[in-house]
């Protein structure tokens, strides 16, 4: 497997695990702090799968999951636009 199709792997699984998460908490009716807080991750995951996107077409990829969004915003997308 290339490192462009291990990137994409890994984007892939993220998606279905953040998935599986937000399926899960539906299911179960949780409406306590401890499931507001899963959901904070359920969106961190989806905004960084758009960022994804957004990069790999106007700035770069090259950053970490656990970058600070902003950071991601600024150093590899807006330097590009």
């Amino acid at each position: 497997m290339n490192e462009e199709e291990e990137l994409s792997y890994e984007r892939g699984s993220r998606a279905a695990w953040n998935q599986m998460l937000r399926e899960c908490l539906k299911q179960l009716g949780y409406d306590t702090p401890e499931a507001q807080a899963a959901s904070w991750i359920v969106e961190r995951e989806a905004s960084i799968s758009a960022l994804r996107e957004l990069c790999a077409e106007f700035g770069d990829n090259n950053w970490e999951e656990d970058l600070h969004l902003a950071d991601v915003i600024e150093k590899h997308l807006g330097k590009h636009l």
